[in-house]
């Protein structure tokens, strides 16, 4: 599947430099100890100085939505597909795509698991989720 290119910003470069490396890095706070998305400068629970790590990847699907008509005409042929907000096991939310997935097999609540794809941008990859294993 094709994904829309993401704005690849300051703020976000160092998500994006490690998603082509196949790693989830996210904004953390050293003062609360808490991840945050999107990217800001301080941290959006304290105000404390935000820096990046690494997160696990795994998490729930939130809630999700079957697109069966594409607004992008360059994903036209990628219909129907799966967009959904996942639930980090780190607290953060974040807007993906559900791949490998038959969507009647999806239900909130099931677990996912990241991986990486590239973006229609071959130098922007994104991160993606498929259900786990148990799910």
């Amino acid at each position: 599947m094709k994904h829309p290119a993401p704005r690849a910003g300051s703020t976000s470069a160092p998500h994006f430099e490690a998603a082509k490396q196949g790693r989830l890095l996210l904004p953390h706070c050293a003062a609360c100890a808490k991840f945050h998305w999107p990217p800001q400068a301080a941290c959006p629970h304290c105000d404390g100085a935000a820096d990046w790590r690494e997160a696990k990847g795994t998490g729930t699907l939130a809630t999700y939505s079957v697109v069966y008509r594409a607004v992008n005409p360059e994903l036209k042929d990628d219909a129907p597909y799966v967009i959904a907000f996942v639930d980090l096991d780190e607290g953060v939310r974040l807007f993906t795509n559900i791949v490998d997935a038959k969507a009647a097999d999806l239900k909130s609540g099931l677990g996912v698991q990241c991986r990486f794809e590239p973006s229609m941008d071959a130098e922007l990859w994104v991160p993606v989720f498929a259900l786990t294993a148990q799910a």
